[in-house]
């Protein structure tokens, strides 16, 4: 997360809030199966 950040720094507080929601949008797709498997035991 902060190598995107360091990469495409945010000027505004509305480029931050988008970015770091890009970025959780990133997350929560890459690892959503793998939490997936963990929450049914």
């Amino acid at each position: 997360m902060k190598n995107v950040l360091r990469q495409h720094p945010a000027r505004t507080i509305t480029e931050l809030r988008q970015k770091l929601q890009e970025i959780w949008d990133m997350f929560y797709i890459k690892f959503l199966p793998k939490l997936g498997d963990v929450t049914q035991w």
